[in-house]
């Protein structure tokens, strides 16, 4: 028993002690990053994080996006006149935040 404590101690710290590679571009236009897409790698207490905007009643036609690591990220769906702002948060895996991932709706 106090082996597989200490095996299930260090597989926590081996899956949290990595650091994420994330997609980073600051906009995109048609799906496409209309700036340079890069790849950030998180320091400890980041996540990796996306936010598309699209027109309200029109999910499939996004109007711009972000994607980076970030320390300061919060799941939040804003709608403000014609236009709503989904921001995702993600942790469980490399480029999580792909703009060709699903919406993942909070």
């Amino acid at each position: 028993m106090k082996n597989f404590l200490r095996l299930c101690l260090f597989l926590l710290c081996f899956e949290t002690g990595f650091p994420l590679q994330c997609v980073q571009c600051q906009s995109y236009k048609n799906g496409e990053c209309a700036t340079k897409k890069e790849t950030c790698t998180t320091k400890p207490g980041e996540t990796c994080m996306i936010r598309r905007t699209w027109y309200a009643n029109e999910i499939h036609n996004l109007q711009d996006a972000e994607t980076k690591c970030t320390n300061s990220c919060k799941f939040e769906e804003k709608t403000s006149g014609y236009l709503t702002t989904h921001t995702y948060c993600c942790s469980h895996g490399d480029f999580c935040n792909d703009i060709n991932l699903p919406i993942v709706m909070t």
